[in-house]
């Protein structure tokens, strides 16, 4: 055997391939089909799991670490980072990321612009082994108390807002008006913690942030692994330091919980591992449908060519020489499915990362020489898998001597027939487990998208997010100047029914704070928190329903009067049942001290807030946004005709001041869509799941189908003369389709048990992702079965009408 030979084959087996193009094009789209899903899996996979954020370095060896509070807030006190820190001996070193408040940034050129801000411990960007493009990063002298500020950019920012500038290493900005020297700029694609911040600061370690004050709350610690050391020893280390703190500090680390995760769980969540596990395997479940399939058409293709084989048998060949030229036909195949899926593959992935981009969740999707290289073995694997039983029954005939016979090999033997029935069978049971698990999570989402939110038909209410620039609107008094322009505009638009502002969404907004109710304390061991939204006036008859009890806020309700508050029903549900909440009062608490007291003067209906799953009203604080106006405002225009109105709204904002932008400007329907980033951790990828599961169960149904159908189609030619039989001696037509039919529907109910069995079993393992419905919900459990027999039954069809119209006179002279 020598390279002629195998060129030989490749130029006969390319022949050979353009001219059966009945069996080369249906071949070659399954394996694409499968192949490119498949990898596409794959890269989406790999970036959840094992990528992590781009440029970042051994992102395999970053640990994050929050403490979870019981109102279910997350955040680190600087003095326990600093004791994680040097008593932890499972990491190299350990970053914080302590803060990200919005700032004014202003260059030479006079120009404010508001952006996000986090400062960092000075050694966090050598922690993730970047270096900036520009300048240098921070050292410990920047950290130190009385140093002098100074910045590092973000490349976007940079390119943004200084035109890409060489020289702004060394100039000086202004950061809320206080200088400081820009001493770097971040590479291209670098985001840390997330795509929303612009600049990063040292953090300055002052007694005041050692002492923890409130100030000394950070958002995230990050720790890299030295070497030999895992996760769970770093968890294990981080809990008996956190215990000694709590031992300590009781009071202030009452109820904490600790999250040590790595790189996987931190950017897929608690549950991601499985759910991006499953995924994966789902895509290997349909690989092994199209080879199933395949391996079905070649053993049909193979069965037809036996005369050729024959032949060739008797010139001289050996089963080496026959089988070399099945495998590089395979190959062939292989290799014409695996280009095209390699670019559909490309554009899948870059299809998924626009579709899923969040600000919150950075990931490195690129397509390279890693996931080329899994192409390639996925698609030998396949052409293994669909070689394997035509392959092997040429071997078996060849060692029998039955290559020669000409008859023998132009029916299928009992074993083949059997082989082919439990590919079938085999690709509906796991249709029918993609099947189960899409329905389930389709469920779910469909359960958190249409619950009742409280508002009133949101598909007639405008909103947009409007951030006024703190420069120009430094003072509460200029704010609520705005404010009031922006409302008595947006009144006097024909069309528009209520207007209101405010500084949260329904069901998305709200800041958890912890309050006490007068004359009734606190328990000992927990505190109550509840999530407060600055509204205006008219803002219930704008968003849902008017008040059930009390008064509105009006224009009285200003800066410098005393502080009003109102309710919605749950906070009265909850801790004034059998009491009139019309004049009782509570106030913040705070770690510098108790708030002033707040009086109640309204109740309100429910309206959803708080709830990302959206499966209960909790209780909720309203307050006068004309007490105490913000920076970021909602606003909200109800209208009967939205799509009419939005024009004139945009021209309306212009109008009122150029500087502020209108951003988000939708409807509070499409808000309420799914969005991931306002889940919790271990919901947040239900929404991509629930959009990719069904369109594997698709792809798997319709490869299922084409393999029952061409496994009967052939069924029905190698059983042509015994079917012209049966209708020369009186057979009616629906009894030969009963015959065909219930050929193919045995092994597709076969199937179908053993996949019910399997999905009981798949499903449990979403049981995390699930909202308002169980993984073995029986909606889904009886609509799945009902679906995929309708697919079986209609796969039948076609090889049921073709034995139907054989002619008996024809039929017996068949060979």
């Amino acid at each position: 055997m020598n390279i002629d030979s195998w060129i030989f084959d490749a130029r006969l087996a390319t022949r050979t391939l353009r001219r059966d193009r009945a069996y080369t094009v249906p071949t070659v789209a399954m394996l694409v089909l499968a192949l490119a899903l498949n990898v596409a899996v794959f890269a989406v996979v790999r970036a959840m799991l094992f990528g992590g954020y781009p440029v970042v370095k051994r992102n395999d060896q970053l640990v994050y670490v929050q403490e979870i509070a019981p109102s279910g807030l997350r955040g680190v006190l600087y003095p326990d980072f600093e004791a994680w820190n040097s008593q932890s001996q499972a990491f190299d070193g350990m970053g914080l990321l302590l803060s990200g408040p919005r700032v004014s940034v202003k260059a030479g050129d006079g120009q404010s612009t508001d952006v996000i801000a986090f400062t960092v411990t000075a050694n966090s960007f050598a922690l993730l082994g970047v270096a900036p493009a520009l300048g240098r990063g921070f050292s410990p002298e920047d950290a130190l108390p009385g140093a002098p500020p100074v910045a590092i950019l973000n490349h976007r920012f940079w390119k943004g807002r200084f035109a890409r500038r060489p020289d702004i290493v060394g100039a000086a900005v202004w950061i809320n008006g206080t200088p400081a020297t820009v001493v770097g700029v971040m590479p291209e694609h670098f985001d840390f913690p997330d795509q929303l911040v612009d600049v990063w600061m040292p953090v300055t370690v002052t007694a005041q942030l050692r002492a923890g004050g409130p100030e000394s709350r950070g958002y995230l610690a990050f720790g890299r692994l030295r070497r030999g050391a895992t996760v769970a020893q770093a968890r294990v280390e981080l809990e008996t330091v956190n215990r000694r703190l709590q031992a300590s500090s009781p009071t202030t680390h009452r109820g904490f919980v600790l999250s040590v995760v790595d790189n996987a769980h931190f950017h897929a969540g608690p549950n991601g591992p499985i759910i991006y596990g499953l995924l994966w395997a789902g895509a290997w479940f349909v690989v092994f449908i199209a080879c199933a399939n395949v391996s079905n058409l070649t053993v049909v293709r193979t069965l037809g060519r036996w005369r050729d084989l024959s032949t060739r048998v008797a010139l001289g060949a050996g089963a080496s020489q026959l089988i070399r030229q099945m495998l590089v036909e395979g190959l062939c195949v292989t290799l014409a499915a695996g280009a095209a899926a390699w670019w559909i593959a490309v554009w899948a992935v870059r299809g998924w990362a626009v579709a899923t981009a969040s600000p919150y969740q950075i990931l490195d999707y690129s397509v390279d020489a890693g996931v080329f290289a899994y192409l390639a073995a996925t698609s030998a694997v396949a052409g293994a898998l669909f070689a394997l039983v035509p392959v092997a029954r040429v071997l078996r005939f060849h060692r029998a001597g039955d290559l020669t016979n000409t008859e023998r090999g132009t029916t299928q033997s009992v074993m083949t027939r059997r082989l082919s029935r439990v590919l079938v069978g085999g690709q509906m049971a796991l249709a029918m487990v993609l099947l189960s698990g899409a329905g389930v999570l389709v469920r779910s989402l469909i359960n958190i998208v249409n619950a009742d939110t409280g508002v009133r038909e949101p598909k007639n209410v405008l909103v947009g997010s409007l951030r006024l620039p703190s420069e120009e609107y430094s003072t509460a008094q200029l704010r609520l100047a705005y404010v009031d322009q922006l409302h008595a505009h947006l009144s006097g638009i024909p069309g528009i029914q209520d207007a209101a502002i405010s500084n949260a969404l329904p069901v998305k907004g709200g800041q958890l704070q912890s309050i006490e109710l007068d004359g009734m304390p606190n328990p000992a061991d927990s505190e109550l928190t509840v999530p407060f939204i600055s509204v205006g006036p008219n803002y219930f008859r704008a968003v849902g329903d008017p008040l059930v009890a009390g008064r509105d806020f009006d224009g009285g309700d200003r800066i410098g009067s005393p502080r009003v508050a109102i309710v919605n029903q749950s906070f009265v549900d909850r801790f004034w049942r059998d009491r009139d909440p019309i004049g009782r009062r509570f106030r913040l608490l705070a770690q510098h001290g108790p708030g002033e007291w707040r009086t109640v003067v309204g109740v309100a209906r429910n309206i959803m807030q708080g709830d990302a799953l959206r499966q209960q009203f909790k209780p909720v604080v309203y307050v006068a946004f004309r007490q105490e106006p913000l920076l970021h405002v909602y606003f909200f225009a109800r209208s009967r005709a939205p799509q009419r109105v939005a024009r004139e709204i945009r021209s309306q904002v212009e109008q009122i001041d150029s500087g502020v932008n209108l951003e988000d400007f939708t409807t509070l329907n499409t808000v309420f869509a799914f969005d991931g980033d306002y889940m919790d951790v271990e919901h947040m990828e239900l929404g991509k799941s629930a959009t990719v599961a069904p369109i594997f169960a698709a792809i798997a149904l319709l490869l299922a189908a084409i393999g029952l159908s061409a496994v009967i189609a052939h069924s029905v030619t190698q059983r042509t003369k015994e079917i012209g039989v049966r209708i020369a001696l009186g057979a009616a037509a629906s009894d030969v389709r009963r015959m065909v039919v219930g050929e193919g529907m045995a092994p597709a109910a076969v199937g179908l048990f053993v996949g019910v069995a399997g999905a009981l079993a798949v499903n449990r393992l979403l049981q995390s992702q699930l909202v308002g419905v169980t993984p073995y919900d029986r909606f889904t459990m009886a609509a799945a079965p009902i679906v995929l027999l309708a697919v079986a039954l209609c796969a039948c069809q076609v090889p049921a009408r073709r034995a139907v119209s054989i002619d008996p006179a024809v039929a017996l002279r068949h060979d």
